[in-house]
C-alpha cells in the first residue's frame, strides 16, 4: 500500500541514529532510516540535553497514533523542558507508526496491517512495521537508561488510567520499571508476566529485555484529544524525571493499587457487544459484564468476570468479531 509520507524527508537531519545537541540546548528535527522499506518517510524528534550530566529517557508516543493525549503530552511536555533545569537528555518521538497518523488508523500500521506493539524489538528483515520497530528500537529505545511509552485508549477504546510494566526476570531491570510506575502515578499499576494468552511484542516486554527499564502509561478513550488525560500523561512525565533525579524537586508520593493478574476477554462469538459495566467498576468471579448479541436481537454469549477485579479497558464499538477483546480485568485487593 503506498501512502504520503506526512513529514517531508529531504528535512531529515538524522540518519539512523539521533543527532545530539551540545550541553544546555534544544534540538529539533526529522530522523530517517537507510533501510529501503523506510526510505519515504521520517519521524520528528526532539532532543532535550540537560546543561547538567544524567539519565538517557526515551519518550515515545503514537505507537498507536490515534491515542491522542499521548501525542499531545509528549509534545507539551518537551516543548515545556528547559535544558538549562534539566539534568540528562530527553529524546522524544511523539509518533511512531508515522504512516498510520494522517489516516487515522487505529491500532494497526496501513501498510501491512500489523500492530507495531506486538513486534519490538522488531527484524530488519520482517514487513514494514517489524522493521520500522527495529529501527526506532535500535536508534532510541536500546541506548536509553529508562524507556516512557504514552498510551491510551484508540478509536474503539475506553479505559482507566493505568501503567503497566514488565517482570522480565532481571531484579534489577524488573524494580527500575516498577519505581518509574509508581513515580508516574497512575492508579493502577498491572505487571505483565509471562503467561499463557500473554500479549508478546510490545515495548514494555522487548526493552528490559535489552536491559532497559520501561513503563507504557495508559490515559484517554475513543480517539479523542482530552485535556484531563492530556494532563494527568503531563504530570507524569514530569515526576517520573524527578524520580530519577532529573528536574528538581521532591518527587510526588502517590497511592498505587498494582495488579498482579490480568485477564484479556475475548468474544466467543461475532455479533454486536452490549457491556454492562463501566470502565473502573469492580466486578466479581461469575459476574456478568456484558453479552453479544446477533442483528435479530438474540443472546449469542453471556460474558462473565473470571475472577474478582477492576475493569481497566472496554471496547467501546458495538461491533464485535469473534475472537476480538472484549474488555480488560486487573485483579486487586480494593473493594469496590
Amino acid at each position: 500500500m503506498k501512502l504520503k509520507a506526512p513529514f517531508p524527508r529531504e528535512d531529515a537531519d538524522a540518519l539512523d541514529t539521533i543527532a545530539f545537541p551540545e550541553p544546555g540546548t534544544v534540538r529539533r528535527g526529522n530522523l530517517r532510516f537507510s533501510h529501503p522499506d523506510l526510505a519515504d518517510w521520517s519521524w520528528p524528534y526532539t532532543v532535550v540535553r540537560g546543561a547538567s550530566d544524567g539519565p538517557q529517557v526515551a519518550l515515545i508516543s503514537g505507537v498507536h497514533p490515534a491515542e491522542y493525549p499521548a501525542l499531545e503530552s509528549n509534545i507539551r511536555f518537551t516543548r515545556s523542558l528547559d535544558p538549562a533545569r534539566l539534568s540528562g537528555t530527553v529524546v522524544s518521538l511523539p509518533v511512531i507508526d508515522v504512516p498510520a497518523f494522517l489516516p487515522r488508523s487505529p491500532f494497526v500500521c496501513p501498510i501491512d496491517g500489523k500492530n507495531p506493539n506486538r513486534f519490538f524489538p522488531g527484524d530488519p528483515n520482517g514487513t514494514f512495521t517489524d522493521v520500522m520497530d527495529d529501527a526506532v528500537f535500535r536508534a532510541v529505545i536500546a541506548p536509553a537508561d529508562a524507556l516512557i511509552d504514552l498510551h491510551g485508549g484508540d478509536m474503539v477504546e475506553a479505559l482507566v488510567p493505568f501503567s503497566i510494566y514488565s517482570v522480565s526476570g532481571n531484579d534489577d531491570v524488573d524494580a527500575r520499571s516498577l519505581a518509574l510506575a509508581r513515580a508516574f502515578g497512575l492508579r493502577y499499576i498491572v505487571a505483565a508476566r509471562p503467561q499463557p494468552g500473554a500479549i508478546g511484542g510490545t515495548t514494555a516486554h522487548a526493552a528490559p529485555a535489552a536491559g532497559v527499564p520501561s513503563i507504557i502509561a495508559e490515559a484517554g478513550s475513543s480517539g479523542l484529544l482530552t485535556e484531563p488525560e492530556t494532563q494527568t500523561l503531563v504530570e507524569g512525565i514530569a515526576n517520573a524525571l524527578r524520580s530519577l533525579g532529573m528536574l528538581d524537586g521532591e518527587p510526588r508520593k502517590f497511592d498505587t493499587i498494582e495488579i498482579g493478574q490480568f485477564s484479556w476477554l475475548r468474544s466467543p462469538a461475532e455479533g454486536m457487544w452490549y457491556p454492562s459495566v463501566a470502565t473502573g467498576d469492580h466486578v466479581l468471579a461469575d459476574q456478568s459484564v456484558g453479552r453479544i448479541g446477533n442483528l435479530w436481537g438474540d443472546t449469542l454469549a453471556e460474558i462473565s468476570a473470571p475472577h474478582d477485579g477492576v475493569v481497566l479497558f472496554i471496547t467501546s464499538a458495538p461491533a464485535m468479531p469473534h475472537d476480538g477483546l472484549i474488555m480488560a480485568i486487573g485483579e486487586t485487593d480494593e473493594s469496590g
